[in-house]
């Protein structure tokens, strides 16, 4: 490694030659003014697309490596010379990001009044990035010795008055296009703006300082004024007032001018050029913007920003072909991730295209949406259509699969009304909607089991083939619904004076509830209430039926042995009262749970302390 170098020169050379990752990493670390130079020569001429990104790459980095004076100088001077408009772009970019003030609040004394306040007030700070390492210095006795150079915090490049020069030259570059070569300016100033970012224009006076972004966008602007080196506010203007007032105006309001703008809308990295450039569009083309090609406006309703997205719907509003535009692109511009976007295309697309030009699958497939305004305009789109054919009910079977919480219960209710009818009831395809992942659509299909249209129950309610499906349902809120159910009508049912089979209770006989009672009983997270009704069932089922005491107390036991005392009280309650109830039931208690030890009590004697 040679003297003062931070990097080797053949490691360098050989990450240059073999494309390397680390080459830019290598480049920075680089010290030595003569070694740059030639180097910068060698990286001028060489003609491989990835050597030319790996300039744009350096420029965008700060321009704080020390001894890279000449590196920078030589490729700005070769872009000037070859007029490598792309280049020079990346350039005035660099440049104006070299020159920044900064805010500091001064304390302030008046000696006077004997008071003192703090006032905010801008300075330029001194970060030049010496040249030297080292000083030589004497001492009092003449004998030399040396001082290592400070380095400013945050130094730069350049001194202050070169920095202003390089600025002036890049734009005096554009200028000169835009006189003498009219027909590249708009395109090359477009590419240049695009690589302005947020951070480099963040606050006012960074705004004011990139001397060819303002040049560019606001030279005539009447809130500014100009000096050698620096633009600057009039008196009582504010930057919140500027608007579009570009240098070259006329160049701007030309046909060709238009696609530029929209392409930098697109590619822009900073808000404050995106919303010039939205500006200059309204302002200038707004007869264009009414025939744009339906891939301009996928490209704006894409965009990351909002406000970009927004402008996207705005311009398909005001699209003048909007009624021809074919199903595919409505269904790419349907892509868009801006909710206020979104909702306008919704709504624009249900008012130009009619049912009639959508078949059923492409309907369902919007009812399935996730987004809330796609799937209700789907769910629009469904009510136009009649559904009488087999494969009709088959598709819409489908929607037990959306992804739309808001619309899912209404959504549910209307497929379940056409495919429960009794002419055309299929159990296949209403299960389908109790066994969905979402939850409003569950509740929607219960309630539809539930309902009575006409003072009727619907065919549903009194399926034993549904109700066994539904015992042995993946979701557990439905299996808790059963019990809870089930719970209700036997209270109903003792009302009445009514003894009924626990399965008739449910509407369907030789329906079997022991494989929900287990469900509800192994249930870990949820269902604690609906345990102990389960564990009352059991008792009443087995007490009725002791012939299926085998069957049901190993359910008990499950509860029984349960860690939680929550659950075991009320399964001991459970056994104890059915063994009260049937005496005889004490020996499959003993052979089911062989730990528990059931003991008689005697009576309390009549006047007897408790």
């Amino acid at each position: 490694m040679a003297s003062g170098e931070g990097s080797s020169s053949l490691l360098l050379d050989e990450y240059f030659a073999s494309e390397d990752a680390r080459f830019l990493v290598t480049l920075r670390a680089y010290r030595g003014h003569k070694r740059l130079a030639a180097f910068a020569d060698r990286w001028k001429i060489d003609t491989r697309p990835w050597a030319r990104q790996q300039m744009f790459d350096y420029l965008a980095q700060p321009l704080n490596s020390r001894d890279h004076q000449s590196l920078v100088k030589r490729l700005f001077k070769h872009a000037e010379e070859k007029r490598d408009s792309e280049l020079m772009g990346v350039f005035m970019c660099a440049f104006d990001r070299l020159v920044r003030l900064q805010r500091r609040p001064p304390y302030r004394y008046d000696w006077q009044s004997r008071q003192s306040w703090t006032e905010e007030s801008l300075y330029r700070p001194n970060d030049t990035m010496p040249l030297e390492t080292q000083r030589e210095l004497k001492d009092w006795r003449g004998r030399p010795y040396t001082l290592p150079v400070r380095i400013p915090r945050g130094a730069k490049l350049f001194s202050l008055r070169t920095r202003y020069y390089l600025r002036r030259r890049v734009w005096r570059y554009f200028r000169r296009m835009g006189f003498q070569r009219p027909q590249e300016y708009v395109n090359a100033i477009a590419g240049a703006l695009k690589h302005y970012t947020d951070d480099d224009l963040s606050a006012g006076e960074h705004i004011l300082e990139s001397w060819g972004l303002v040049h560019a966008c606001f030279f005539r602007h009447d809130a500014l004024e100009y000096n050698a080196s620096r633009c600057l506010l009039k008196e009582g203007r504010s930057i919140g007032e500027l608007s579009p007032a570009p240098y070259f105006e006329d160049l701007w309001k030309e046909q060709a001018a238009c696609g530029a703008l929209m392409t930098l809308l697109a590619d822009a990295n900073s808000r404050l050029v995106r919303v010039w450039t939205m500006q200059m569009l309204r302002a200038h083309h707004a007869d264009r913007l009414k025939n744009l090609p339906p891939e301009e406006l996928v490209k704006l309703l894409d965009h990351s920003d909002g406000d970009v997205q927004q402008f996207g719907a705005e311009l398909l509003e005001n699209l003048a072909d909007i009624d021809k535009l074919t199903i595919a692109t409505w269904m790419r511009l349907l892509k868009t991730k801006n909710d206020g976007a979104l909702a306008t295309i919704c709504e624009l697309m249900g008012k130009h295209v009619t049912v009639e030009r959508l078949d059923l699958a492409d309907c369902i497939a919007l009812a399935r949406s996730e987004s809330t305004p796609i799937a209700r305009m789907g769910m629009g789109f469904l009510r136009q259509r009649p559904i009488t054919t087999g494969p009709d009910r088959e598709a819409i079977a489908s929607l037990a699969e959306g992804k739309c919480a808001a619309i899912g219960h209404e959504l549910a209710i209307w497929a379940l009304d056409i495919l429960g009818k009794n002419d055309v009831y299929d159990v296949e395809l209403i299960v389908r909607f109790f066994d969905s992942l979402l939850v409003t659509t569950r509740k929607a299909a219960w309630d539809w089991l539930l309902s009575q249209p006409g003072g009727k129950p619907v065919r549903g309610h009194s399926d034993p083939q549904l109700w066994t499906r539904l015992l042995e349902a993946p979701c557990d809120d439905v299996r808790l619904k059963i019990v809870v159910l089930r719970e209700h009508r036997a209270v109903g049912a003792k009302i009445a004076g009514r003894d009924v089979d626990t399965a008739s209770l449910l509407g369907a006989p030789n329906v079997n509830l022991k494989t929900v009672w287990a469900a509800v009983l192994l249930s870990v997270h949820r269902g604690g209430r609906q345990k102990t009704k389960a564990l009352r069932q059991i008792s009443d089922a087995i007490t009725r039926k002791p012939d299926k005491a085998d069957a049901l107390l190993p359910v008990l036991a499950v509860a029984l042995r349960s860690v939680r005392p929550a659950e075991v009280r009320p399964a001991l309650s459970a056994i104890v009262s059915a063994v009260d109830r049937h005496p005889p039931l004490a020996d499959a208690v003993a052979k089911h749970l062989p730990e528990l030890q059931l003991e008689p009590v005697a009576p309390i004697a009549a006047g007897g302390a408790v």
